[in-house]
């Protein structure tokens, strides 16, 4: 529900309520453009799924008003996506912007046979509006995908003489998508190089097994071993297609890795500066998991929140009070530091029980005495932060924005604009 035009600052919102903070969006983006360059890697493709929004593709784009830091920074050479109506989104930006990064497209979750058509006629639109110089990629880690892949293209007039750009996703270690780095992924490879309707763009990985690291050493070690499983694969792919009597040059490959957490341990191998690239995307919003992983350092970095009203005051044996936010508004998406969610600039309080639509907070048990109720006073508000954010924002249907530097700031903030999600999966 949008807010209504008289709600000036955070306050005055109907609860519960998502809230994005532009300027921490725009400095975490900064800072993700400019450590990644530091670390040789030149080349960003960012993931939309956490914000799905016009404004924030901007943003991490580098064209709606990013922090500006006099350092030299990666250029964001595409996005990646997981929904259809993500990769409208960004299509739609490509027809009207005319060029990249906008029109340099992934859809980065396995392809299924009912997506084909959607995608088919978003590369047609796409096509008109570039003059041919657009690119929608897909994932692949499966042959039964080259399979419908080529009966679709075969068997569709339109597309006759054309081929798709295909990803091989690869398993490097977080065991949830991707072929294995071994002759079975070799294998995938080649069939697709060898498809008369596909081209290999590229290989794939997401360092999502980083979620649980919370040390900078053993991070670092995690990225590098990242790399190596991928470059070894590259190696075996090599005498595979070799072996095989394929001429193919694994060189023209682009390299994609990396996640939020691992963002900042990946480096840029010397050898291939050109189609090496990093595809982070909680970084604009951040959460508590990234607080404990390291990769967000401090709650001023948290650039969304969602905004709760207190309902209830209870001074008796629970010594707690109550707010109209709960798993639908937060969703129920654990962390490591344990508890459903915090509240903003707030350690010593503890969101300690959550329903569906209301959250319960205490003292910590470290913390003497009564609940600061005086300072929480029934139909007041307050800030608090997902412990995922891109699951927290899936749930609202519009972003009440403010532009605040400090931290923390409270709900006395003003609104500066509304962004507005896509939704849905078709």
């Amino acid at each position: 529900m949008a807010a209504p035009s008289s709600c000036k600052r955070l306050s005055d919102l109907p609860t519960p309520a998502f809230v994005v903070n532009r300027r921490a969006f725009q400095e975490n983006c900064n800072r993700v453009l400019t450590v990644a360059y530091a670390n040789g890697i030149h080349r960003l493709r960012p993931h939309v799924k956490t914000h799905k929004t016009k404004e924030g593709c901007l943003i991490q784009a580098g064209l709606g008003g990013a922090v500006e830091s006099g350092l030299p920074t990666s250029e964001v050479i595409g996005f990646v996506v997981s929904t259809i109506p993500e990769l409208s989104m960004v299509i739609g930006m490509a027809c009207q912007q005319r060029g990249r990064p906008f029109s340099d497209v992934l859809l980065g979750i396995p392809i299924c046979k009912s997506k084909l058509s959607a995608i088919h006629k978003l590369k047609s639109k796409l096509a008109s509006a570039t003059n041919g110089d657009g690119r929608i990629h897909i994932l692949a880690d499966n042959p039964h995908q080259v399979d419908f892949l080529e009966d679709f293209l075969s068997s569709t007039s339109s597309l006759a003489g054309t081929k798709w750009s295909v990803f091989l996703k690869v398993d490097t270690g977080y065991h949830r998508a991707g072929t294995t780095c071994d002759v079975q992924g070799a294998s995938l490879a080649k069939r697709i190089i060898d498809s008369p309707h596909l081209i290999l763009k590229g290989l794939y990985s997401h360092c999502g097994h980083s979620y649980s690291i919370d040390d900078d050493v053993e991070m670092k070690n995690l990225a590098s071993e990242d790399q190596t499983e991928l470059f070894e694969f590259m190696e075996l792919l090599a005498d595979y297609l070799a072996k095989n009597g394929s001429s193919f040059d694994i060189s023209t490959l682009d390299i994609s890795v990396g996640s939020t957490p691992s963002m900042f341990a990946h480096s840029g191998p010397a050898s291939m500066p050109n189609n090496f690239e990093l595809h982070p995307g909680n970084y604009v919003l951040y959460d508590r998991q990234q607080l404990f992983t390291g990769a967000c350092a401090s709650e001023g970095s948290i650039a969304g929140f969602v905004l709760a009203r207190v309902i209830g005051h209870y001074r008796d044996d629970r010594n707690a009070i109550m707010v109209d936010a709960g798993a639908t508004a937060l969703t129920k998406e654990t962390t490591p530091q344990g508890d459903v969610c915090a509240v903003f600039g707030r350690p010593e309080l503890e969101c300690y029980r959550m329903s569906q639509e209301v959250t319960m907070i205490r003292c910590r048990a470290r913390q003497n005495g009564a609940f600061p109720f005086d300072e929480f006073p029934l139909g007041s508000t307050m800030l608090l932060i997902p412990n995922h954010s891109c699951l927290a924002a899936a749930c609202f249907v519009s972003y009440h924005v403010v532009d605040e530097a400090d931290s923390p700031f409270g709900t006395d903030a003003k609104i500066v604009d509304e962004w507005t999600p896509v939704k849905g999966w078709a």
